[in-house]
C-alpha cells in the first residue's frame, strides 16, 4: 500500500462514530505502552493540543499528536512535531484496512495510536471530536475540553458540553477553558463529580496581555510570559489549558520543568487561526466557521481598528450560518446577540466593505447561494464561482487588504494560493 493508497483508504470511509469497544480492539499491544491526553471542545482544539505537543517535546519526551482536519491523515499524524513516517503510516493503514471496518473518526484516531505505539512514544496528544472514544485509549491520566459555543448543529451548549466531557475519566485530571458559559461550566463540574475526575479552571485573571506590536501576541498567564503566534483573548485561553495540562502531568509525574513551558509555548507555529500572512496589504486567514470563532476574529480586527477590508468567505454547512453572519458583522455570540437588542443586522460599523463568498470543494453551489441570501442581510455580499476569482475580486475591491475565512478546506486552499501570489 502507497501513502497515497492508504490516505485514500481513510477518506473513502463513512463518517459518524463507532463504539468505544470497537476502537479498543482495533489497537495493538504496543499501544498500551503510551499515554495519551485528549482534547475535547467546540473551538481552539486544534491550537491547544498544538501547544502542549511543543511542550512535551520541548520537556524531551518522544511525542505523538493527532490532529483531526481535512488535511490528509499523514500529514495530521505527527511524531515529533513532524509528519509521521511513511513505513509507519501504510503499516497502520494496513492493519486497519484487513480488519473490520470502522467509521472514519474511529479509523483516523485508531490509526495515529498505532503509530504512536510503533513510533515508542511515551506522550501522545490526541484532538477527539467524538469525545467518546477517549474511553477506547489505554490510558488518560491529563484530558482537556476547550472552549464550548454555538458548534453549528443545532446543539444546545449544554448538551456540547455532556458530549465534551465524555473525555474524563476516573483519576484523570480535565482542564477546561477560563471563561465558560455557567451553563457549560454545571454540566462539567456536574460530569467530573460522576466520574471521579478533578476539574481544573484556569482563572482568567490570571491572564495578562502585554504591550505588543499590532499583530502581535505577547501574554502573561501566572508568570509565564510568552510571545504567541495566536491572536486574541481565547488565543490566551487556549494557552492557559496548555499550561495548566503540562502542570497536571507534572502532578501525574511527568517532569515538565517551566523551561520546556515557555519554550514549547513560543515555539508552535500558526497556520489558520487568525494567520496574518501579510500587513502592507492586510492579509489575514482564519479557519472560523462557528459564530464563537467569528465573533473572537471580529474582535481582534476591532482592537486593531481595522476597518474597509473585503472578506472572502467560504461555508460548508448552512446551520448555524446566520449567527455566524451576525458575529462576523457585530462581534456577538447569539448568545450576547439576545441581550443586544440594538444591534440590526446591517447596521453595524464592521470591517469589511464588501463580502465575497465562494463554494468549498465537495460542497454543492446551491448551498453557497442560500448563504448568499444570509450574508446579504449583513454584507454588501457577491457570489464567485471559484477561490481564484474571489480572491482577486476581494484585493481589487479593498481598500485595506483581505480576509480568507470558513471552512478548514477553504483556508488550506487559500493559503496555498495566497503565498503564490
Amino acid at each position: 500500500m502507497t501513502p497515497y493508497e492508504a490516505n485514500h483508504y481513510f477518506e473513502t470511509l463513512p463518517e459518524g462514530f463507532a463504539p468505544a469497544e470497537e476502537l479498543r480492539a482495533a489497537l495493538p499491544a504496543a499501544v498500551q505502552q503510551v499515554q495519551f491526553v485528549g482534547v475535547a471542545g467546540t473551538a481552539g482544539k486544534t491550537a491547544t493540543a498544538g501547544l502542549l505537543g511543543a511542550i512535551l517535546q520541548a520537556a524531551g519526551f518522544v511525542t505523538g499528536l493527532y490532529h483531526a482536519g481535512c488535511e490528509p491523515l499523514a500529514a495530521r499524524i505527527r511524531v515529533q512535531g513532524a509528519p509521521v513516517d511513511e513505513v509507519l503510516f501504510r503499516e497502520a493503514a494496513e492493519k486497519l484496512s484487513a480488519a473490520k471496518p470502522l467509521p472514519r473518526a474511529a479509523a483516523e484516531l485508531a490509526a495515529a495510536a498505532i503509530c504512536f505505539g510503533a513510533a515508542g512514544c511515551k506522550l501522545a496528544v490526541v484532538e477527539l471530536p467524538d469525545a467518546g472514544l477517549a474511553a477506547a485509549l489505554p490510558a488518560m491520566p491529563v484530558c482537556a475540553v476547550t472552549a464550548i459555543g454555538p458548534d453549528g448543529i443545532s446543539r444546545s451548549v449544554e448538551r456540547s458540553a455532556a458530549l465534551a466531557a465524555g473525555v474524563m475519566r476516573e483519576g484523570a485530571i480535565c482542564v477546561t477553558a477560563p471563561e465558560q458559559p455557567k451553563a457549560v461550566l454545571s454540566e462539567l463540574i456536574v460530569a467530573a463529580g460522576k466520574c471521579n475526575c478533578e476539574l481544573v479552571v484556569p482563572d482568567p485573571e490570571d491572564i495578562t496581555f502585554l504591550e505588543a506590536e499590532k499583530f502581535t501576541s505577547k501574554v502573561d498567564y501566572g508568570g509565564y510570559t510568552v510571545p504567541l503566534a495566536f491572536l486574541g483573548r481565547h488565543a490566551a485561553g487556549n494557552a492557559a489549558i496548555a499550561v495548566e495540562m503540562a502542570l497536571a502531568l507534572w502532578r501525574k509525574g511527568f517532569e515538565i520543568p517551566d523551561e520546556a513551558i515557555l519554550e514549547g509555548l513560543a515555539a508552535v507555529e500558526n497556520r489558520s487561526s487568525i494567520r496574518v500572512l501579510s500587513q502592507k496589504p492586510l492579509v489575514i486567514l482564519d479557519a472560523c466557521r462557528t459564530p464563537q470563532q467569528a465573533a473572537a476574529l471580529l474582535r481582534v480586527l476591532n482592537m486593531a481598528k481595522v476597518r474597509h477590508m473585503s472578506a472572502v468567505v467560504g461555508l460548508s454547512e448552512e446551520e448555524g450560518a446566520e449567527a455566524f453572519f451576525t458575529a462576523l458583522e457585530n462581534g456577538l455570540t447569539p448568545e450576547e446577540q439576545k441581550k443586544d437588542k440594538q444591534t440590526m443586522p446591517g447596521m453595524g460599523e464592521n470591517p469589511f466593505d464588501q463580502v465575497f463568498l465562494v463554494t468549498p470543494s465537495g460542497v454543492e453551489a446551491a448551498l453557497t447561494e442560500r448563504l448568499l441570501e444570509k450574508a446579504r442581510y449583513h454584507f454588501d455580499a457577491v457570489l464567485c464561482e471559484s477561490l481564484d476569482e474571489a480572491v482577486k475580486q476581494a484585493k481589487a475591491n479593498s481598500r485595506r487588504g483581505l480576509l480568507v475565512c470558513g471552512s478548514e478546506a477553504i483556508a488550506l486552499e487559500a493559503a496555498k494560493l495566497l503565498e503564490t501570489i
